[in-house]
């Protein structure tokens, strides 16, 4: 069986809209025939969050949210990359065939040194780690948002370094899957949606503020009798990935009849999110009061991803001669 892997950093504003249809979704789909891993790169949160209470207030959060939104009898192993013992010394290794070079085309690195000149170590090599969390488990597929597809690529170049280097082909060379039609997913200010730019809607923020995120969509100033181009508004650029066809249908005609407002479209953007997650939502209040459950699952996931880990560290150490 095929492997597929993704993952979700858990940076604290939780998973938003713009990762659950680039990335969470589509994982979700393939691995319905593949064998599927989802990991936390708490170690990546390194890079910046220095604070226990945040790192463990963080990480939380973004469990309850995994795990509100797996399917109901799943077979997705999710797993924490911090209980992986291998995984930083499977790095190490890694990172004795990767060219310096390669790193300083980075994206995360060149981005964060534009914004802060002391910039630490973990943000240089941080490639490299995620690089060993997705090679480590012989993946064949990771589904990314277009921003994370350098990633993969470095993946692909480090693992063939590797292999040509000990003539062996240790590691497969995954791809990236990527849905080019949320590439760019326009938001409040009609940018990219992005927790950089704050204009990110969270899959589990409170109906209050869910509302009020999309009140503050950006839109034209066509007025409300007129019709209106679906194609060109940000309101209905959500709506039909979310709406059911028959939904949104029914709102393209209402645009383009006149006489219904952006006011309106946010209206129904926002009960048809409210539908869509309802089940997410709901189980997400549940777990918040039951995290115990998550914690006993991901013992036992844990436990899964190590013995693969550990099993592909055994073989490296047999090929590079230690």
């Amino acid at each position: 069986m095929k492997k597929i892997l993704t993952w979700v950093k858990p940076t604290g504003n939780g998973m938003h809209l713009g990762n659950y249809l680039g990335m969470y979704k589509p994982f979700i789909e393939n691995s319905k025939w593949k064998e599927g891993f989802l990991f936390i790169p708490d170690f990546h949160s390194l890079t910046s969050v220095h604070d226990k209470e945040t790192m463990q207030k963080n990480k939380r959060r973004l469990l309850i949210e995994v795990f509100s939104l797996l399917p109901e009898e799943s077979d997705i192993v999710v797993f924490e990359q911090s209980k992986v013992r291998r995984i930083n010394d499977i790095t190490w290794v890694l990172s004795s065939v990767t060219p310096y070079s390669l790193m300083l085309r980075a994206h995360s690195f060149k981005d964060s040194k534009n914004k802060n000149s002391d910039t630490n170590m973990a943000v240089f090599n941080y490639p490299i780690l995620m690089t060993a969390d997705i090679i480590t488990y012989d993946v064949e597929l990771v589904p990314v948002g277009n921003d994370q597809k350098q990633h993969i690529e470095f993946a692909r170049d480090i693992a063939e370094n590797f292999n040509k280097t000990y003539k062996k082909e240790v590691f497969k060379l995954p791809e990236e899957h990527i849905e080019k039609e949320v590439w760019i997913i326009p938001w409040t200010d009609g940018k990219k949606m992005s927790k950089s730019y704050d204009n990110f809607i969270g899959v589990f923020d409170d109906e209050k503020l869910l509302k009020k995120k999309i009140m503050s969509i950006q839109t034209d100033d066509t007025p409300l009798e007129e019709p209106k181009n679906p194609d060109t508004c940000n309101v209905f650029a959500l709506i039909k990935f979310f709406a059911s066809e028959q939904r949104k249908e029914e709102v393209r005609n209402k645009y383009l009849a006149g006489n219904y407002g952006y006011g309106h479209a946010k209206l129904e953007l926002l009960e048809i999110l409210l539908e869509y997650f309802k089940k997410p939502r709901e189980k997400y209040a549940e777990l918040e009061k039951n995290f115990e459950y998550i914690e006993k699952k991901l013992a036992s996931w844990n436990i899964k991803a190590n013995e693969i880990a550990d099993r592909k560290y055994e073989e490296i150490l047999k090929v590079i001669g230690l």
